[in-house]
């Protein structure tokens, strides 16, 4: 968001990749992640509540689970993003490409 309102990018794209420690540390019990700084625990318990999904329970090998969390995490924050109604305006003008 402030790559697209302030430097005023013209192409947003939304990557993920394996072996993220965010992801990683996102599906650590919620008690850990209250722990640290207030702004880092609401980013990583809401990256959590995203990642917490039956599905995953479904899934044996650990790089299966990984690359499923990291696929849901882009997913996610690229419906977030066309929510915000500034970036869809730019996409609508055809300012920005996503």
């Amino acid at each position: 968001q402030y790559a697209v309102h302030f430097l005023k990018v013209k192409v947003l794209v939304v990557m993920g990749h394996e072996l993220c420690g965010a992801v990683k540390a996102a599906q650590l019990p919620g008690k850990l992640l209250k722990r640290g700084p207030a702004a880092l625990s609401e980013v990583m318990l809401d990256l959590k509540e995203l990642l917490d999904q039956q599905r995953f329970k479904s899934l044996d090998d650990d790089r299966a689970i990984d690359r499923e969390a990291v696929t849901t995490n882009v997913s996610k924050q690229v419906e977030a993003l066309t929510r915000d109604e500034g970036i869809m305006a730019k996409v609508n003008s055809q300012e920005l490409l996503m």
